[in-house]
């Protein structure tokens, strides 16, 4: 790079020095030009609902966008997720004269969209067609809003998907972090905070989801804006026409966000996830501002100060002059009707998180202590002022900003408002915002990551509380175990040994080699026949087969270690994996049986199954394994199933049962030799058994 310089400056006759870059302050930057804002035309349609409206002629298309007052806010607590499921399925349902799929045909046919959403304090709509369409796609969109169809098969697949997300929840620090910061400040039963669970999405029924619009959505609940080539008064006429049937709600107001009682507590916590390299951390404390609060402009320039961007202190000491981020982030936030919050977040390898954490206070402290200089009072406000153009540079934005301050009531020239508030501030008002907001003593401390790995021991900034981030499984707890009831398991176990050939048979096994075939049953009836070969060796080694159309795949336990192989190569198993796999070991009855003396028993009464009288065993293995219901005949003490939590579509939970039956002697011993499976009471899988040898040689190589 250096040669290729020095050319180009010989070629042109200059010396380096002439070519050399300037430092930023050094360049002159020409003041902003003025320019013209167009702007919306607000309607206001009979039936209450609210239009805003700019036209733009440069391209053939129409796009509209509407934000109704409806929210998770006002979901119900044991039903959390039903906002966004209503908001997934008013589309993906359709309506009554239109079905979703239907209507994906028709909208793909002529590149025509219409999408809906809810999220936490607002719903929202769109549309987007050519101008030559739009007289097709109007009023599918206006059908959408006023009429969702709600089928129940829409419904469950929105479901799944809540639940194949809840169950990554885990995998990002960084989400782990903000969902857990946010409980840390509101508690976990705020709105502002609550998480879906699998128990609040199976809560939520087909009347939660017409109840829930029937309740929010009406057309004095909309604010609906339209941008692109038309003309405003024929659009207007368009808009009436294709919602001149929802009729206006009397006496509705758009509902009011719940308070935020926010905790003003200080704290050190932590929330261990052992397979990273680096943490993230955040800190923070409850805001007391929101964005109509005339200290909210200074507080704007003391983010830009302190975390706005390249030049600010957080990236300039944390970041580029200690080494000790790779990300830093942070801000005082304010909300349009409810405070925000102050936070710093880094993320650092997990050997400097607590010295980063301290790096990220101190710059905090130092806010507070002297006000900002010159240049960074100039950069902070240039970098808002160059800026604020981008505010002005699409349609859509310009109608989406007066949409929102429709919505909360704020004046239609608050960004002037704000650009005034800032270019006045000083650097003595950024001192006194910083002292009075900014508030170390509330401070709570978050560190996501691995403890092992850390340098210094978070204890260094305080007491640890250690957050639990398991994934609630929905089932119904067992009754707390007593003497009796566990006293009343282990006879019952026993009793089922001793039908099935006795303990002393079970404990002679030294492996067992099983082989046959499964056919998988999917929901909506499509089988595939799967070839199945198993060889556990007593106590902690496996090899599991199963040889699909598109190849083998095979994975190979070695105590604590568990290897997948696929026609792609091999890997690690993922944790959820290695969990799976370790269940379906214990619920194996030969290797159950074998290492009776390892599990703990509690009875739970009587039970039935497929109109069979039983006994109900809890069993819990060692070692982490997952808890089972085991079911045993009521007369001949021989097992009948096992309830479990099983893995089901996109990793969510699934209750699960397998049933056994042709019951055959090997070695001494009675087994199985079918079991059916089911999957949320809908038949999963049948497996029959082909081959069943105990004890025979074992060729080590296979578990290499």
């Amino acid at each position: 790079m250096k040669r290729t310089l020095l050319f180009l400056a010989l070629l042109l006759g200059l010396t380096l020095p002439a070519m050399a870059q300037k430092h930023y302050s050094e360049i002159d930057f020409p003041a902003l030009p003025n320019f013209d804002v167009p702007e919306a035309e607000r309607v206001e349609l009979p039936n209450g609902m609210i239009l805003f409206l700019i036209e733009d002629h440069e391209l053939p298309l129409v796009s509209m966008s509407a934000r109704i007052g409806a929210g998770s806010l006002w979901e119900p607590a044991d039903k959390v997720g039903l906002a966004s499921v209503t908001g997934t399925v008013m589309r993906t349902g359709g309506t009554e004269s239109m079905p979703g799929d239907e209507m994906n045909e028709m909208l793909e046919g002529i590149g025509a969209s219409v999408e809906t959403s809810i999220g936490e304090s607002s719903g929202s709509a769109f549309m987007s067609s050519l101008t030559e369409t739009v007289d097709e796609v109007l009023p599918v969109f206006a059908d959408v809003l006023m009429n969702p169809a709600f089928p129940e098969d829409k419904i469950e697949l929105a479901k799944t998907q809540q639940k194949s997300g809840i169950s990554r929840r885990n995998d990002n620090s960084q989400q782990i972090a903000f969902r857990e910061f946010d409980q840390l400040l509101n508690g976990e039963e705020s709105p502002y905070a609550r998480t879906t669970e699998y128990a609040t999405i199976d809560n939520i029924s087909r009347d939660d989801l017409v109840a829930f619009h029937d309740q929010f959505y009406h057309p004095n609940n909309v604010i609906l804006g339209v941008w692109g080539d038309f003309d405003t008064e024929t659009m207007v006429e368009k808009i009436q026409a294709a919602f001149v049937d929802w009729p206006k709600e009397e006496g509705f107001t758009r509902p009011t966000p719940p308070p935020i009682n926010a905790s003003t507590t200080a704290g050190v916590f932590y929330a261990p996830k052992q397979d990273v390299t680096q943490s993230t951390v955040l800190l923070g404390h409850p805001g007391e501002v929101t964005l109509d609060h005339p200290d909210y402009f200074s507080l704007e320039v003391m983010n830009e100060i302190l975390s706005g961007g390249f030049s600010s202190r957080l990236f300039q000491n944390v970041r580029d002059d200690q080494g000790l981020a790779y990300s830093v982030f942070g801000g005082y936030s304010a909300g349009y009707e409810v405070p925000g919050r102050f936070f710093a977040g880094v993320m650092t390898k997990s050997e400097t998180t607590t010295e980063a954490a301290k790096s990220v206070l101190h710059e905090v402290e130092k806010m507070r202590a002297a006000p900002p200089t010159d240049e960074e009072m100039s950069l902070a406000k240039d970098s808002y002022l160059n800026s604020f153009v981008f505010n002005f540079d699409t349609r859509r934005e310009i109608v989406g900003r007066m949409m929102t301050y429709e919505y909360y009531d704020y004046p239609m020239d608050y960004l002037e408002e704000e650009k005034e508030g800032i270019e006045n501030t000083s650097a003595a008002d950024v001192q006194r915002v910083a002292q009075e907001y900014l508030k170390p003593d509330q401070m709570k401390i978050l560190a996501v990551g691995n403890s092992d790995d850390f340098g210094a021991p978070l204890s260094d900034l305080g007491p640890v509380t250690e957050i639990d981030i398991t994934i609630p499984t929905g089932e119904e707890a067992a009754p707390e175990a007593t003497e009796e009831t566990l006293s009343e398991g282990r006879a019952l176990l026993d009793q089922a040994i001793a039908n099935l050939g006795g303990q002393a048979a079970f404990d002679q096994i030294e492996n067992i080699r099983q082989a046959g075939e499964s056919v998988s049953t999917t929901p909506d009836n499509q089988q595939t026949s799967i070839s199945l070969e198993s060889l556990i060796v007593f106590p902690d080694r496996a090899r599991l087969v199963q040889k699909l159309p598109m190849g083998e795949i095979s994975i190979v336990k070695k105590g604590d270690e568990m290897t997948l192989f696929s026609p792609q190569g091999s890997m690690a198993a993922p944790p959820p994996i290695k969990q799976q796999i370790t269940n379906a070991i214990w619920r194996d009855l030969a290797y159950l049986f074998a290492n009776r003396d390892d599990l703990e028993v509690q009875s739970l009464g009587e039970g039935e199954v497929e109109g069979q009288q039983t006994d109900m065993l809890q069993v819990t293995p060692p070692g982490g394994a997952s808890a089972f219901t085991l079911y045993l005949d009521a007369e001949t003490k021989r097992p009948v199933a096992v309830d479990y939590q099983g893995v089901g579509q996109g990793g969510a939970p699934t209750p699960s049962r397998e049933v056994f039956g042709a019951f055959q002697e090997v070695n001494g011993v009675m087994l199985p030799f079918e079991t059916t499976t089911y999957a949320n009471g809908e038949l999963s899988a049948e497996t029959t058994l082909t081959t069943v040898v105990i004890n025979g040689e074992v060729d080590e190589s296979v578990f290499e």
